[in-house]
C-alpha cells in the first residue's frame, strides 16, 4: 500500500510508475533475503488506499520485477498458462507454450481471462519475459510470454471470445468526410 503510488480512480487505478520505482527499489535496498508483498491494493499520494482493479495482484508482480530489471516475471494461477480457447468450451484446448506480448494482450483483450493486459506492460516496456503457471500444477511448464513467440505449427496462435455482446458495424460511402457523424451515431445507439 504505501509502496506502490497511484491516482485517485478507485477500483482501477493508474500507477505512478516513476514515485513507485524509486519506493520499490528503496524498500529491497531496506530489507534482506527474501520479501513476501501482497498484490491489488496501493494508495494516493494523500496515502488513501486504492485498488489496482481485476488482475491487480499479477500487476503488482510485474510492476515489482519491471521496478527491479528481474530476468523473468512469474505469475501464478489456477490454469495451466494461457490456452489455445476456453476449455470449457472446446474441449481440445491446449496450453501454448510461448506467445509474443502483442498476441496474448490481444487474446486477453477480445475475452481470454488467464492475464489482464496492464499487467504485462510494465513486463513488456522492460521487454522481461512473463511465464504463466498454474498452482495447482507446479510440474505443468505453462506459457511464456515475450518479445516473439517461435514458429507454431498452426496457423492461428487461440482463439478467444466475449458472451453477451453485440457487434454492429456502420459504413456507407455518406459517411466519409461528414463532421459529427459518429457522433450522431453513438447518440442513436
Amino acid at each position: 500500500r504505501a509502496v506502490i503510488k497511484t491516482d485517485s480512480n478507485f477500483n482501477n487505478a493508474n500507477v505512478v510508475l516513476d514515485s513507485t520505482n524509486v519506493n520499490i527499489v528503496n524498500l529491497v535496498k531496506e530489507h534482506q533475503g527474501i520479501l513476501c508483498v501482497t498484490g491489488f491494493v496501493a494508495s494516493n499520494d494523500a496515502g488513501v488506499t486504492t485498488t489496482l482493479g481485476r488482475g491487480g495482484s499479477d500487476y503488482t508482480a510485474s510492476i515489482f520485477g519491471a521496478a527491479l530489471n528481474s530476468e523473468l516475471i512469474e505469475i501464478w494461477t489456477d490454469v495451466n498458462g494461457i490456452m489455445t480457447s476456453d476449455p470449457r468450451k472446446v474441449k481440445n484446448a491446449f496450453t501454448i507454450p510461448d506467445i509474443s506480448y502483442a498476441e496474448s494482450m490481444e487474446l486477453s483483450h477480445f475475452g481470454a481471462k488467464v492475464i489482464y493486459p496492464p499487467s504485462l506492460t510494465p513486463a513488456f516496456l522492460k521487454q522481461i519475459p512473463v511465464k504463466v503457471l498454474n498452482t495447482f500444477d507446479s510440474e505443468n511448464p505453462g506459457t511464456t510470454v515475450s518479445k516473439s513467440s517461435s514458429k507454431s505449427p498452426y496457423s492461428i496462435t487461440g482463439i478467444s471470445s466475449i458472451d453477451d455482446i453485440t457487434l454492429v458495424n456502420i459504413e456507407g460511402n455518406g459517411m466519409i468526410g461528414v463532421a459529427g457523424i459518429a457522433a450522431k451515431v453513438f447518440g442513436l445507439m
